[in-house]
């Protein structure tokens, strides 16, 4: 049957006309504006040819004059209403598809939604690549299929960024399949466990499976060596049977099983074991979090013979959680761990994740567990086994969390022209509402709720200037230098600072590693916050990598060479103080190596550093140690210690604070003179520092202030390597690699406002939304999320100015 078309004035008319005509079932082909109003076109349901049932997304504010969309595949029945996105890609130009504005035969139907999804996949280009539209599909595909089987962003805009040319999607894919089986660590061979003989401790989060996985591992190797060569020790005295359990296991394959606490328990237990080839340890499970795992880590170092750490991944849990893990136990203390076990295959909903946390931190993969039977249910890694059950799992209609063909192609076409932002945001908070919150943000205190958000987003220092760095950086041609980003920070915190600032402006300083930047990659540098907690910048940032230093504080170093952490803080300091000449600057440092105390105490500046209770210093008593001091102080409360304006802070509750006169040795010299400052928290171990100001420059109130801050602030700068990740590689020459930083620094900044603001929960919610509408956002998330939240605006924009 020939289509139809229905013209009218508006669209809502248009509609009711064509169901008028050919029914509730129609299926519409095409709509378009035209000079009188708008054209639908459809024919009749009953003479299509079955099509994959159609979802119908309606426009939350639709109006009658809204624009068209693109309907190709939508019922008539799913009423007039068109979806806010699907007409702000109308309005910016989503077209070239043959046949689009114009009739077509029923069996050309399909073949223009083909055509639609390829002109999509054709414009995203620029803000993921930064390569030509003619080599954007295949990258597209690519990037899609990566994140839908679990993989991190940034392992998957690596791969787009070098998958070659020519190659259409099936070839990308095969391509990307070779890549990551040659660079998924796996362990080669298998004598009983990874390196043979020896004694093995499987560690981890709680949860992960190490009970079971130990059983396994010991009937694998009683069925190697004999169940004379094996035994079981158990060092998880928390979890109520976790002994018996082991126990039972032991009975039934003849391997003796022992428990211990500690570890002199622990030495007593492998003397007399000497004659058991193989040894594995059970241990408690402890939260990446938890600073017993560097107990744990302690008490396996002292066990009196060599312990091997074998890391047990979880792999249904999230990406974010398996990093956290990873970092956490690979740098708790003692010797590195020797790989890992994946565990709960089964129970995984994509596998991506935990192969992206091997290969990013590069963990030898040994087993891979899924299910419960013992030992049936663990056999040894294979990559290309692994690599093709995650991509197995990538395909359509399973990557909820993975971003559409749609998505990619709006954030694409606004990414790269700046637009005009008219006062009234009234038509872009409608689009944004639509888009997140659909029909339920439209009335009462939803609708309030989301208004407000958006007001506290505009209105926040950081949060605006997180946003404008992130627009500069995706556009194709930046506007800015990286210098003139720099400055335009800096110009930002001067103009916030009579009203963040209660006296002091601070410069936190910290450090995170970057694990995708390759072996020993650190970022380091300065977040700048006002004595009440708000955070205002982050201008300074060094990022130390084996082939250099990229800094735009000074600190770098040339190829094959690194800025040595002491003289890359000094060069921070040094270029903070010149830029905030005529404020009140004050500088909070973590205490690390001697040779810090002397350039310090030569700086005429303003210092604070957050020192362990160990540090060894001298009183009128004679020499002692921090934490001994601090036990005999008169303490007097501090209520708003490291409290943001607008929160009373993650510790929760009053501190308690006092100082002390101390004399630091140095150097053979009688010793620095500095006040001590102890703060006794809450929740958490005591903190310490050392300053040269004295009563009349800083409160002790204040330095306790200062202390509790740096403390808080170390989860910045983890949200700042996270936010480097993310971005991936930008176009604009030879500094991209510097604005890459500087955005980085800047979303990691705003994401941690954010997370501290009590005022902030509807910015919370609303990052939440972009990453899924989980009910609370992980802190691992917030810069994705940000950036996710940074595009929707975006797309907002564009719809609004078209």
């Amino acid at each position: 049957m020939d289509t139809v078309a229905f013209c009218a004035p508006t669209h809502r008319e248009a509609m009711r006309l064509l169901r008028q005509s050919l029914g509730p079932d129609a299926l519409i082909v095409s709509s378009r504006r035209t000079p009188g109003g708008v054209e639908v076109t459809a024919v009749p349901g009953e003479a299509t040819p079955p099509a994959p049932p159609a979802v119908a997304v309606a426009s939350a504010d639709s109006a009658p004059d809204a624009g068209a969309g693109a309907g190709a595949g939508t019922r008539a029945g799913a009423d007039a209403g068109v979806s806010a996105d699907a007409s702000a890609g109308a309005r910016a130009g989503i077209g070239g598809v043959p046949g689009a504005g114009a009739a077509l035969a029923p069996g050309e139907v399909l073949g223009a939604i083909d055509a639609l999804r390829g002109a999509l996949e054709s414009r995203m280009d620029g803000l993921l690549w930064g390569r030509s539209p003619v080599r954007a599909p295949a990258a597209a595909s690519l990037f899609r299929t990566l994140l839908g089987a679990g993989f991190s962003t940034a392992l998957a805009r690596a791969l787009a960024e070098r998958l070659p040319a020519g190659l259409d999607p099936a070839a990308g894919l095969r391509w990307a399949r070779g890549e990551l089986v040659s660079h998924l660590p796996v362990a080669r061979g298998e004598k009983g466990l990874p390196g043979g003989a020896g004694v093995y401790a499987l560690v981890g989060p709680t949860g992960s499976g190490k009970t079971t996985t130990v059983a396994k591992l010991a009937a694998r190797c009683a069925a190697r060596v004999g169940a004379d060569g094996v035994a079981m020790l158990t060092a998880d005295g928390y979890r109520i049977g976790a002994h018996e359990q082991l126990q039972i296991y032991g009975r039934l394959m003849g391997v003796p099983v022992h428990a211990v606490r500690d570890a002199g328990g622990l030495r007593r237990a492998l003397d007399r074991l000497r004659g058991r080839r193989v040894v594995l340890i059970d241990n408690v499970g402890i939260s990446q979090r938890d600073r017993h795992v560097a107990e744990q880590a302690a008490m396996l170092c002292a066990a009196g013979r060599p312990v091997r750490r074998l890391l047990v991944l979880n792999a249904s849990s999230q990406g974010d959680t398996l990093d956290e893990v990873a970092h956490a136990y690979r740098h708790g203390g003692g010797e590195d761990v020797i790989g890992c076990i994946i565990t709960k295959t089964d129970e995984a909903t994509h596998l991506g994740a935990a192969l992206d946390t091997a290969i990013r931190h590069r963990l030898p993969v040994h087993y891979v567990s899924g299910g419960q039977k013992v030992p049936e249910d663990l056999a040894p890694a294979d990559a290309g086994r692994l690599v093709d059950q995650a991509l197995a799992g990538a395909g359509p209609g399973r990557t909820l969390y993975a971003p559409t063909e749609a998505d990619l192609a709006a954030l694409c076409e606004v990414a790269g022209r700046p637009r005009a932002v008219p006062a009234d945001r009234g038509a872009r908070r409608r689009l944004l509402r639509s888009a997140l919150a659909g029909r339920g943000a439209q009335s009462g205190p939803a609708r309030a709720e989301f208004d407000a958000a958006l007001d506290w987003l505009y209105a926040d220092a950081a949060c605006a200037a997180a946003r404008e760095a992130w627009k500069d950086y995706v556009r194709a041609e930046p506007a800015a230098t990286a210098a003139q980003r720099c400055a335009d920070l800096v110009a930002r915190t001067r103009r916030a600072h009579p009203d963040a600032c209660g006296r002091y402006l601070l410069a936190t300083h910290g450090r995170a590693a970057l694990g995708a930047a390759g072996p020993g990659a650190v970022l380091a540098g300065a977040l700048l916050l006002g004595d009440r907690g708000t955070a205002l910048a982050a201008p300074a940032q060094q990022l130390a990598q084996a082939a250099g230093t990229v800094a735009s504080c000074g600190g770098e170093a040339g190829p094959g060479g690194r800025a040595a952490p002491v003289a890359a803080l000094l060069a921070r300091i040094d270029w903070l103080e010149e830029r905030f000449a005529g404020l009140p600057l004050a500088h909070i440092v973590e205490a690390g190596p001697a040779a810090l105390w002397g350039p310090l105490s030569q700086c005429r500046i303003a210092w604070l550093a957050r020192c362990p209770g160990s540090l060894r210093v001298a009183c009128d008593d004679g020499p002692t140690t921090l934490l001994a001091l601090s036990r005999g102080l008169a303490y007097a409360r501090v209520p708003d210690a490291g409290a943001d304006p607008a929160s009373p802070g993650r510790d929760g509750g009053p501190c308690l604070a006092a100082c002390a006169r101390v004399a630091l040795p140095w150097r053979g010299a009688p010793g620095l003179s500095l006040r001590m400052v102890a703060v006794r928290r809450p929740a958490g171990a005591p903190l310490f520092g050392l300053s040269p100001l004295d009563d009349s420059q800083a409160t002790t109130a204040e330095l306790a202030s200062w202390l509790v801050l740096h403390w808080q602030a170390r989860e910045s700068f983890r949200l700042m390597a996270g936010a480097w990740e993310s971005l991936g590689s930008a176009s604009g020459g030879g500094d991209a690699a510097l604005r890459r930083v500087l955005t980085a620094g800047q979303l990691g900044a705003a994401a941690w406002r954010i997370s501290r603001a009590s005022d902030a929960a509807g910015v919370r919610s609303l990052m939440a939304a972009m990453m899924g509408g989980a009910s609370r956002l992980a802190a691992g998330m917030a810069p994705a999320a940000l950036q996710r939240l940074f595009a929707a605006l975006e797309m907002a924009e564009a719809g609004e100015a078209a």
